[in-house]
């Protein structure tokens, strides 16, 4: 076995009922030789005297502070001082498998050209802690640059947490954009793998993502947190276009289109009708090629009806009739 420091990143923000658990699946490990960064984004609870204690406990902890400034400036600060040859980030409501950072380091450190490697995932209720959903892809190759974040888009997931990096290819300029709420992660591992030789896929689960009921992510109303998800897209967008790559654009477009008709109804349905008409008219070419692409042509009919509905402006009532 390899002895590489693994730099683990967990931002932390009032979890203090969470984080207990996160903690002791990742000091826990099979594979020692970590440098566990923890950075406490002005929590309100007992969350920084959780992680001071586990710090007494365990030299290989590291806690910074910081007054409360979000995920993005949180996860910047970690990157700062990383030392590790890989990096691994880890929310702290969630938790992995006791031998995760084992079979990660060993798949990407067979040799340099392995810039990174995503496995599989499970979800668990918060309250009961049952599993609901166990993502492990069948796919489990090796695959260039384009093909491996293509992956991104599919059931290997545009967050952060299922992936180790090859802290090389990230530079001092590879900072987490620190105005957006949501979609900050995606666009940063579109922006730093585009550094990459390859990338691995294992299909085992290896992480335990928490279903809250809470958070941002979760409303079902618009909000300017929400509309960053929205310009995250179009950041992404651009920042594909770099790949010089005809399938990642689809899929960067059709998920632009994805998020941003999402958002538009919610703007439309809360009465912010300038939001909505903003959105509608900066989505155009990516609906198109929605539309074009979409398997489902019921579902297309559906949402052109919808859409159509909208800006005709019907009672948001009638329209919801239609919008499954």
């Amino acid at each position: 076995m390899s002895n590489n420091l693994v730099s683990i990143i967990i931002p932390v923000y009032n979890v203090a009922s969470y984080l207990d658990e996160c903690l002791n699946s990742v000091i826990n490990q099979t594979y020692n030789n970590l440098e566990i960064i923890l950075i406490d984004d002005g929590s309100t609870d007992d969350s920084l005297e959780i992680c001071n204690l586990f710090a007494k406990k365990d030299k290989r902890i590291k806690v910074l502070h910081q007054d409360n400034a979000g995920v993005s400036s949180a996860r910047n600060r970690g990157l700062n001082i990383i030392t590790g040859k890989y990096v691994l980030f880890i929310d702290s409501d969630d938790k992995i498998e006791s031998n995760m950072v084992e079979i990660l380091e060993r798949i990407i450190d067979r040799n340099d050209k392995i810039d990174a490697v995503f496995c599989g995932y499970k979800e668990f209720d918060d309250i009961s802690g049952k599993i609901i959903k166990v993502v492990s892809p069948v796919k489990s190759k090796k695959l260039n640059r384009d093909n491996g974040v293509s992956e991104i888009f599919g059931e290997y997931s545009t967050m952060l947490w299922n992936k180790m990096f090859r802290s090389s290819i990230i530079d001092s300029t590879d900072l987490f954009d620190v105005t957006l709420r949501i979609g900050e992660d995606e666009l940063w591992m579109i922006d730093v793998l585009k550094k990459a030789d390859s990338i691995i896929l294992i299909g085992t689960p290896l992480y335990y993502y928490r279903n809250r009921i809470t958070g941002v992510t979760k409303e079902k109303k618009y909000s300017n947190a929400k509309m960053t998800d929205f310009e995250s897209q179009k950041k992404v967008l651009d920042s594909i276009k770099e790949y010089d790559s005809e399938k990642l654009v689809l899929y960067a477009q059709e998920r632009l289109y994805y998020i941003g008709q999402d958002i538009m109804k919610l703007a439309y349905y809360d009465g912010y009708f300038d939001i909505y008409q903003k959105i509608d008219s900066e989505i155009e070419e990516a609906r198109k090629i929605w539309y074009e692409n979409h398997a489902n042509k019921l579902g297309v009919l559906r949402r052109k009806l919808v859409e159509k509905m909208m800006r005709m402006k019907f009672p948001k009532i009638v329209i919801k009739m239609f919008d499954k």
